[in-house]
């Protein structure tokens, strides 16, 4: 049988640390209760990798906030994603099976770069989960 590509032995070494960025829609909004916060809780195939904070703002911001929660490594594979979010209208949900980590092949014949860095954004009836990345999301 001949050998796997390196960066097929790359792929299935890494764990890569998962990085999911919430981005803000919602503070300045009815669903964001003045002088409180979203608390948000993201899962990874059930299991709970990290929360933060989204505080209520009274007016809207020119370039929307986000607030990054860390994860662990994470084991290449398909893995189940969800976010919950309690606002004060209730809790907002969204969920997705994503492929982890994200991969590129760079041109020059140099090793594989792998990530897995997700963008999420927060509005105030739903969010929406993004694709896996290698990189984080620009402007960061």
């Amino acid at each position: 049988m001949p050998s796997c590509p390196s960066w097929v032995d790359a792929f299935l070494a890494h764990r890569a640390p998962l990085h999911v960025y919430v981005f803000d829609g919602v503070s300045s909004t009815v669903a964001c209760a003045r002088g409180q916060s979203i608390h948000v809780t993201v899962y990874l195939d059930e299991q709970p990798v990290g929360t933060t904070e989204v505080p209520c703002l009274d007016s809207d911001q020119r370039l929307p906030p986000f607030y990054r929660v860390d994860g662990g490594p994470v084991v290449p594979g398909m893995h189940e994603l969800r976010v919950d979010a309690q606002t004060a209208r209730g809790l907002v949900q969204g969920s997705t099976l994503v492929s982890l980590p994200a991969f590129d092949l760079p041109p020059d014949g140099q090793p594989a770069v792998l990530g897995a860095e997700i963008a999420v954004g927060l509005g105030p009836d739903d969010l929406a989960i993004g694709p896996p990345q290698v990189y984080p999301p620009k402007g960061l």
